[in-house]
C-alpha cells in the first residue's frame, strides 16, 4: 500500500495540470539526481487520499490530529486544495528536497514543466514558490467543509 503524506516535511509540492508533462517532469528529476523514493507522482483515483488533507481515511485518531493541525497551522488548508487538484484530474508532484539548492532545482523543473502552486513545507515554516494558476477548483463534497 502507497504511504500516506501525514505532513510533508522537507517536501516540495506542485500541481502539474498535463499529465505528459508531469511524466517529463518527474524523468527530468531524476535525471537530475533525485532518487526515486524521493519523488511522488499522485494523480487518479484513490491518490488524493494519500494526502487525506482532512485525516478522513485515517480513522479517528488521524481526524483528530488533521483538526489540531487544520485549526494551528496556516499550511492545512493547502492539502484541501491538492486534494482537489488530483480529483480534478491534475497530477500533483511531491519532492524531498534537504537544502536551498535543491528546493531551487526541483522548482525550475517542476515551472519548466507548467507546475504552479508550489510550496515547500519545512519543519516551522512554508515558503510560497508559486501560486495558484488556472481555473479555480470545485471542491469534491467531501472535501467541503
Amino acid at each position: 500500500m502507497a504511504r500516506r503524506i501525514a505532513y510533508p516535511t522537507d517536501h516540495l509540492l506542485a500541481v502539474i495540470d498535463d499529465p505528459s508533462a508531469a511524466d517529463s517532469a518527474v524523468d527530468r528529476l531524476l535525471a537530475r539526481g533525485f532518487a526515486a523514493e524521493d519523488v511522488t507522482a499522485l494523480r487518479g483515483p484513490g491518490e488524493a487520499s494519500r494526502i487525506d488533507g482532512l485525516g478522513a481515511s485515517g480513522g479517528p485518531l488521524r481526524r483528530l490530529v488533521r483538526v489540531v493541525q487544520f485549526m494551528t497551522m496556516d499550511q492545512m488548508p493547502d492539502f484541501r486544495l491538492y486534494e482537489a487538484a488530483i480529483a480534478a484530474g491534475r497530477t500533483v508532484v511531491a519532492v524531498h528536497v534537504r537544502d536551498a539548492g535543491m528546493t531551487r532545482l526541483a522548482r525550475d523543473i517542476l515551472a519548466a514543466a507548467g507546475g504552479h502552486f508550489m510550496n515547500r513545507y519545512g519543519r516551522l515554516s512554508t515558503e510560497e514558490l508559486s501560486r495558484w494558476r488556472g481555473p479555480e477548483l470545485e471542491l469534491p463534497g467531501y472535501l467541503r467543509r
